[in-house]
């Protein structure tokens, strides 16, 4: 009975003088594209549980909660998380739902570290609070387009995306990347879930001549197309490539067999590279009892990134300004950068050897790239890490 008594006393005499910190996420858990939220959510909660104790001073409170890919919801959750939490900073998740909230987050000067790596989450007006963690949908797909301009110049080229600004998000980009690639942009279609039957859709491109498919969407159509390029005998006339969304161990299970020679262009290390990052993937994964296969999850690898992001900055925050509030953790984002970039291992680094840095006016963290294709079932990186020479005059104009 002492014994028990001394325990609550301690645990209530390490929590005064305490601040207690909520890092808070909102995404789709269930519904559509839980099969990215759901690991996605679940890095971003072990983690911050892993962190719990790891700022001097600060208890982090850990909440992760379901949206089910229902703007609405998201809102809703946001609006509770600021009033009821306090938050300093926001972790994300659809792109609906983040272009939707863009001048609310603006107004409230909240930082927000969404799962969308859409480009107009940053792009003015009011996108200074958010930053992407990755290379934007946008980048990737360039890059592809510059992989493809290697393998063969003037190149017919078919984009597929899904039906959303998600799925639209880089189309306009490529096209000027196309244009000054030397590519021809042939046909451009939007796919989403359900595409059972496929034939219509690659007979099309068959006609038009398409050599390579550049896929803008998530795992589930891409497999289905790809198994329809294998059964009507087209795999040594077009190669399948796609971004971030598209690619990873749920395809292959998908998609089996007919996953071979996808190339993907993925920011993040996988669980062959033996990085601090990974290691740490593993232990949390078996430590806190989540399903085997999230060791090889790139979804649960990119929640893990936000919140050791979200983390740092609070860190840091703590560290310069001794309080952790959205300002004093902006001013932290906004700082990470030069010798102050932050190397969490968990996603490839640029030439210059920075994983993640971000400043007032470059909201993407992690720029680096590799490209990787599917050999013996598993994807084995091709490219040394690269970011991609053409993006920013395409989009900028700079």
């Amino acid at each position: 009975m002492r014994k028990g008594l001394a325990a609550v006393l301690a645990a209530l005499g390490l929590a005064f003088g305490q601040q207690q910190v909520t890092l808070f996420w909102s995404g789709a858990i269930t519904g559509p594209t839980s099969e990215t939220g759901a690991p996605y959510g679940a890095g971003i909660e072990d983690y911050c549980r892993h962190m719990a104790r790891a700022i001097p001073g600060v208890v982090l409170n850990c909440v992760v909660r379901d949206d089910r890919y229902d703007n609405a919801t998201t809102q809703r959750l946001f609006e509770e998380a600021v009033d009821r939490f306090k938050i300093p900073i926001y972790l994300g998740y659809s792109t609906g739902a983040m272009l939707q909230m863009k001048a609310l987050i603006q107004e409230l000067k909240i930082p927000t570290l969404p799962a969308s790596n859409h480009v107009g989450l940053i792009d003015p007006p009011n996108g200074d609070y958010y930053f992407i963690p990755v290379s934007t949908y946008s980048e990737q797909v360039v890059a592809l387009l510059e992989y493809v301009a290697k393998l063969k110049r003037g190149a017919k080229v078919a984009l597929v995306v899904h039906p959303s600004p998600f799925g639209r998000a880089p189309v306009e980009d490529a096209r000027k990347a196309a244009q000054q690639l030397g590519l021809q942009i042939v046909d451009v279609q939007e796919v989403g879930a359900g595409n059972l039957d496929n034939t219509a859709l690659l007979r099309r491109f068959e006609g038009a001549g398409v050599e390579f498919v550049v896929h803008q969407n998530v795992a589930g159509p891409v497999a289905n197309i790809l198994k329809d390029t294998r059964r009507l005998g087209l795999s040594g006339k077009m190669r399948h490539l796609g971004a971030v969304y598209t690619g990873g161990v749920d395809l292959i299970a998908l998609a089996g067999e007919a996953a071979e020679g996808f190339l993907w262009a993925s920011p993040y290390f996988t669980v062959q590279d033996d990085t601090p990052g990974i290691r740490l993937q593993k232990d949390l994964v078996a430590r806190f009892g989540r399903p085997a296969g999230y060791v090889e999850n790139h979804n649960y690898t990119a929640g893990m990134l936000a919140a050791a992001i979200a983390i740092e900055a609070m860190k840091r925050a703590q560290e310069r300004f001794k309080r952790i509030t959205n300002e004093t953790v902006y001013q932290a984002i906004v700082g990470m950068n030069g010798p102050n970039a932050f190397k969490p291992g968990l996603a490839v680094s640029t030439k210059q050897g920075i994983e993640v840095d971000f400043t007032r006016s470059e909201r993407t963290g992690a720029e680096g790239l590799r490209i990787l294709e599917v050999k013996g079932g598993r994807f084995v990186p091709i490219t040394e890490p690269f970011t991609s020479a053409l993006f920013r005059k395409v989009h900028y104009g700079k």
